[in-house]
Order: structure tokens, then sequence, then C-alpha cells
């Protein structure tokens, strides 16, 4: 089957005085995938309902009270979503004139100008320099990966979904070499993979809730400042790491970065039903 490419974009709405209002917008667009379709968002609340329903089924009446839109904006917002394949619903099993909303496609990336300066200063002064050291292996892969990440950011992409995914793929292969019956076991064999490969170094700095912090990171140590974290392929390694503890949903949320400032990286490990801490993001 042929994988189409398709956009949503409507771009007034009616209100419910009857009168149009401009269709919100901020300038970026995040990419989903499903089953037959690459889709492209560029709405605003379109992407703020898509990023709340991938958080877990959830009813109609939250996500019109988490957004503060009138209802009848919702149902037009989530009409169109349905109709392109990115959400389904099904009928509240308690209350059958209610319904459930959740995802029905993955998000692949987001076209955004947020970090392209940040990008092309970066890579203007890396220019004329060897920025990796010379027979190290672990330094020329972090340096390649940087390349890769910056290049991105300088295009105007955002690929942390991939990076995540990537992740998750990769955590799941790691996951029979660092089991341990305890958490503080499981976390020092971590480290001494992280150390023996050149990807830094893994703290445990709590256990409720689960904390760790990572020195010498490979994945951000060396990017450019942007405020916000880019530890997104960390995010996906911890969170297939740690899914058994977590009963196959741990929510992994990083609360420190070097992209924003930090000289160490802090992960904070919970069930995803639990309530998110503050993210650097």
């Amino acid at each position: 089957m042929r994988t189409s490419i398709k956009v949503v974009i409507k771009s007034v709405y009616v209100n419910q005085a009857g009168a149009i209002e401009d269709h919100e917008r901020d300038g970026e667009v995040t990419l989903f995938s499903t089953k037959t379709s690459v889709i492209a968002i560029d709405s605003l609340i379109k992407r703020r309902i898509l990023k709340i329903i991938a958080d877990g089924e959830i009813s109609f009446d939250e996500i019109v009270s988490l957004t503060g839109k009138a209802k009848s904006t919702i149902s037009v917002h989530l009409r169109d979503l349905e109709t392109a394949g990115l959400i389904s619903s099904r009928p509240d099993p308690v209350d059958h004139r209610k319904r459930l909303i959740s995802m029905n496609s993955e998000p692949i990336g987001q076209l955004t100008n947020a970090d392209r300066k940040t990008a092309q200063k970066h890579i203007h002064e890396e220019e004329g320099t060897l920025p990796f050291t010379e027979g190290d292996i672990a330094s020329f892969f972090s340096y390649t990966l940087r390349v890769f990440r910056t290049e991105a950011m300088n295009l105007g992409m955002n690929i942390d979904p991939i990076l995540k995914r990537s992740g998750l793929r990769i955590g799941r292969a790691l996951a029979p070499l660092v089991a341990d019956e305890t958490v503080a076991g499981k976390v020092s064999k971590m480290s001494a993979f992280w150390q023996s490969y050149g990807l830094g170094t893994i703290t445990l700095v709590s256990e409720h809730p689960l904390t760790l912090r990572v020195e010498g990171c490979f994945e951000c140590q060396d990017l450019p400042i942007t405020g916000h974290g880019s530890c997104a392929f960390d995010i996906g390694v911890l969170s297939s790491l740690f899914s058994e503890e977590f009963m196959q949903n741990p929510q992994v949320v990083e609360v420190e970065c070097y992209s924003t400032g930090f000289d160490h990286c802090t992960f904070i490990i919970t069930r995803g039903d639990h309530p998110e801490f503050n993210t650097v993001a």
C-alpha cells in the first residue's frame, strides 16, 4: 500500500456567536504518522489537543477543560482529527452518552524555526576545528550524533519523536544486560555500561521518586544551549529499561539538561498515570 502525505489545515472557524474567527497558528507544523499516511498539522489548538490525548485515553469534557475552549470548537477539531485518522473514539463504558478519545497515530517530528539561529551559530563555530578526540570512538560517535541533530535544527526540523522511538528500541535490546533484582543494582550496571562505552556516568539520586543524574551525557553535553531539554533518545532508553518497575507505563521527565545550562542531566521516572513534574522543555 502506498503511503500518502496529507495536510490537515482549516483557516477559519465559526464561533458560537456565528462570527468567523481566525484559526490559531504559531508558525510551527507537527508531522504525524498513521498506518497509511503522513499528516502535517499546523493548527496550534489541534496540536495541543493531540498532545493531551497522547498522554492516554481521555474524555471529551476533560479535553474541553484542559484547553479552555468552547465545546463546539473542540468538537470541530476532534471531528477533523478523527476524519484524518489521527485519533479514534469509543463510548464510555460507564456512561454511553459520553465518548473516550485516544491516539491512532504517532508524532514523527516538528517543523520549527525555534532553534535555527542557535544551530547555525554552533555549526559555524565548529567549522575548521577537530570537534572530537582523535582515536576516541565514543567522542567520534557523539560528534556524529551532534552533527545529525544540529543539521536537523538548522533546517528547521525537530526530530525528538524519532530519537525517542529509537531510544525505546535500543533500550529493549539493552534491558537484559542491566537487569537486576533491585533498582540500585540496575542503575549500577547501567552506569558501568555507560562508562565502558564513553556514554557518561549515571548516579542514583533517589528511589522515591526514582531520580537519575547523568554526567558527561553523550547525547547533549556538546549541543548548543537552546533553553529546553535535548535528551529524547535517553528518555526512550530509560523508558524501556524501567518499564518492568513501572508496570509497562513509565513516565520519564528530564528536569535538568546541558542544553539548559546545567552541567549534568537529571531524569525523574514515575508511573505514567502520576502527575507530571516540570520539564526543561
